[in-house]
């Protein structure tokens, strides 16, 4: 195996391991994590700024790995400090992990992937329409249910989507953070918090996400509809 292969593989390989360990962590130990993290930041309640710190570190390494899903941390937010001050907090979490993703993925794992995503017809095809419709694209994936948050920012970070379009429709995910904020200010019981007063902007959201889903399947299908044809 040549050096180049040799890389390929390693950076393949953590890729996948960045995104399997986590969920296998959380569907083997979810009680563990969740009391772990609700005794940490319900500690850190009680220490003022560095209590937000903490909080928002959380968020930060949820939103970079995904070991859970980074709700959690916003209905913690919002049983902790408010919906004001909850949502500032998860917010500046997610956006810092949203961009530690994409920086690891961009600067370290691109240059020894970028060869395999040009080199296939298809994947070369849905990088040009992400490309294309920039923070429109980005938006719908953020805004779709089905898709997970960290593995689909090292996934991005594989394209050739622009940081600031990035950044732009990764802001399609904070009504749904909100959402979980309000949740957690609601039943002010922890993170397994009721939904209380705000169950019915779940399926508000829902809507909204099944909608960029469905939107987001429909470019897929145009930008490979050619080999499609050609197959047949």
């Amino acid at each position: 195996m040549n050096a180049a292969r040799t890389r390929l593989v390693l950076a393949g390989g953590v890729l996948l391991a960045a995104i399997a360990v986590p969920i296998v962590l959380g569907a083997v130990f979810p009680g563990t994590i969740l009391d772990l993290l609700n005794a940490a930041m319900s500690a850190g309640a009680a220490f003022g700024v560095a209590g937000w710190a903490c909080l928002v570190l959380a968020q930060t390494l949820v939103a970079t790995v995904g070991i859970l899903p980074a709700s959690f941390i916003g209905v913690a937010a919002g049983a902790l400090y408010g919906p004001g001050l909850g949502f500032a907090l998860a917010t500046a979490g997610t956006l810092l992990g949203a961009g530690a993703s994409f920086a690891i993925g961009r600067s370290w794992l691109r240059p020894h992937l970028a060869g395999w995503v040009s080199g296939g017809r298809r994947l070369a095809a849905i990088d040009r329409m992400i490309v294309a419709d920039g923070w429109k694209a980005v938006g719908l994936i953020r805004l779709s249910p089905i898709l997970p948050f960290a593995p689909t920012s090292f996934a991005l970070s594989l394209t050739t989507v622009h940081a600031g379009a990035y950044a732009i429709g990764t802001l399609a995910a904070l009504p749904g953070l909100f959402v979980c904020v309000l949740t957690g200010a609601a039943g002010r019981s922890g993170v397994l918090a009721a939904t209380g007063g705000t169950a019915w902007l779940s399926p508000i959201l829902l809507g909204i996400g099944i909608a960029a889903t469905l939107g987001l399947t429909m470019r897929l299908r145009s930008a490979l509809g050619p080999f499609e044809g050609a197959e047949r």
